[in-house]
C-alpha cells in the first residue's frame, strides 16, 4: 500500500487537539474559581479537574438544581446551559436509567460523600448513552454542603 507524503497537519493535529483541550480546561477552571469565590467552597478545583478525565461538568445547588454546565455538557447531551439552568439533572434520566444506581447516589449524597456511578442516560434527541459520573460534594467555609460538582463521561452502548 502506497502512502502519500506526511503532511504537517498529521504532525501537529495531536498537538493542536491537546492545546485546544487545555484551553477549554483553563476556561472551566476560571469559571469554577469564580463560583468558588462567590460561594466560598472549600475544594481543590484545579487539582480535581486535572486528575480526572471528563467531558461534561455540572454544578448543582444542594437541591440538585443546575447552576452551571460546561460546553462539554452540551456536546455530550445536546442541552445548553440556558435550557438546563435551574433544572434537575433528572431530565437526563429515562426508562432504562438504573434505580439502583440512583439510590446509591442518593445514599452517598445524604452522607455528604463522594459518589461514583455508571448508568443509562438520555440525550436531548432521545438517544441512550452510558454516563459515568463522579460527584463531589462542595463544602462551604462552615463545612456544610451547599453545591455538588459532577464530572461526567460518555460510554457507548454495546
Amino acid at each position: 500500500m502506497k502512502r502519500g507524503p506526511l503532511l504537517s497537519w498529521d504532525i501537529y493535529s495531536v498537538y493542536i487537539h491537546n492545546f485546544i483541550k487545555s484551553l477549554r480546561k483553563k476556561k472551566e477552571v476560571e469559571r469554577l474559581n469564580q463560583l468558588q469565590t462567590k460561594f466560598n467552597w472549600d475544594f481543590q478545583i484545579e487539582e480535581t479537574l486535572f486528575k480526572n478525565e471528563y467531558k461534561a461538568i455540572i454544578v448543582t445547588d444542594k437541591n440538585q438544581k443546575i447552576i452551571w454546565v460546561n460546553d462539554g455538557f452540551k456536546d455530550m447531551t445536546g442541552y445548553s446551559l440556558n435550557f438546563v439552568i435551574n433544572k434537575s439533572p433528572k431530565l437526563l434520566q429515562g426508562e432504562k436509567t438504573s434505580q439502583k444506581a440512583l439510590q446509591n447516589i442518593r445514599e452517598q449524597l445524604a452522607k455528604n460523600s463522594f459518589c461514583e456511578e455508571s448508568m443509562v442516560n438520555y440525550k436531548k434527541d432521545g438517544r441512550e448513552y452510558i454516563c459515568e459520573i463522579k460527584i463531589y460534594p462542595l463544602l462551604n467555609s462552615n463545612q456544610k454542603v451547599e453545591h455538588y460538582l459532577a464530572l461526567e463521561n460518555e460510554s457507548h452502548l454495546n
